[in-house]
């Protein structure tokens, strides 16, 4: 059976793989196809789609846009944007900017709390062309002995209820979703589960979203436990979504995560979850020409 991974990150956010070393895995581990989703960025997908070029393997064009709800970050997947439109860019260099401040910000704090003199500048240079999220915070903390691992840099400086955390600006799920939709893509909701919303909830999200033109939600993740997929299978079915999936890909940044197969080995997202994808694509593209 032919399977995909539609949730994969590469050096332009937080990966640890350049998009050509990313084709290179996923022909080699047997993929038919992969969405290279960086945060924020498109800045890897013309690398990808050029080294995948005449092998056989597809590269789907992809972003993971990290927005605002109800005080939490709540992540928006889009897929085959006409990502090199101007208004496109304009409107991600905005985001970038107001993503650039709060890591300074968050810096700063670090400054301050773990004594350590780390600094925007500091993690560019480390981590040249990427998109610096927390993780690369995290990363430079432990390459520097101020912590053990990165989970305890989320826990003690990092993470939402940590004292060095510094909220996002108010970039909302409609703002992306109608981004991705103003430029021909489809938006999907990233990994629901991981939100710490309630039940009640996720279900007033999703209503809301669908409301404002979400068209699928990522029900097969990695991460998933016991009746999690079902559950998520159960809003998309009620909601009329599409469902998407799966390993959210960082290399060696997660390295409990191998690309196409998540935690454990064996488990697979067929082919079919790609054709609906395409064919809620060509259907949006037809309503754009007739409109």
């Amino acid at each position: 059976m032919k399977t995909i991974d539609l949730h994969v990150h590469s050096v332009y956010s937080d990966g640890s793989l350049t998009p050509t070393e990313l084709v290179a895995l996923a022909a080699n581990t047997g993929l038919s196809a992969f969405a290279l989703t960086d945060h924020d960025t498109t800045d890897g997908v013309d690398e990808a789609l050029h080294a995948a070029a005449g092998t056989g393997l597809e590269v789907i064009p992809g972003i993971e846009f990290s927005t605002r709800y109800l005080h939490r970050d709540i992540h928006v997947l889009g897929y085959y944007m006409d990502y090199h439109a101007a208004a496109f860019q304009k409107q991600l260099k905005e985001f970038l900017d107001a993503r650039a401040l709060r890591n300074r910000q968050m810096c700063e704090r670090i400054q301050e709390y773990a004594k350590a003199p780390i600094n925007l500048p500091e993690l560019e240079r480390c981590w040249p062309g990427a998109v610096i999220t927390r993780a690369h915070m995290a990363a430079w903390l432990v390459e520097r002995g101020y912590v053990e691992t990165r989970t305890i840099a989320f826990d003690k400086y990092l993470g939402e209820h940590a004292p060095c955390f510094v909220a996002k600006s108010e970039v909302t799920p409609k703002d992306a979703i109608h981004l991705i939709l103003e430029h021909g893509g489809i938006p999907v909701l990233a990994h629901p589960l991981l939100y710490a919303l309630s039940k009640k909830q996720l279900r007033a999200l999703v209503r809301e979203l669908k409301e404002c033109g979400l068209m699928g939600i990522e029900a097969v993740y990695v991460l998933n436990r016991g009746s999690d997929e079902a559950f998520v299978r159960s809003l998309a079915e009620e909601h009329g979504l599409l469902v998407t999936g799966w390993s959210d890909f960082h290399g060696k940044n997660k390295p409990n995560i191998a690309l196409g197969a998540g935690i454990k080995s064996g488990l697979s997202v067929p082919c079919e979850l790609l054709e609906q994808l395409k064919r809620a694509r060509a259907g949006t593209l037809n309503n754009s020409r007739e409109s």
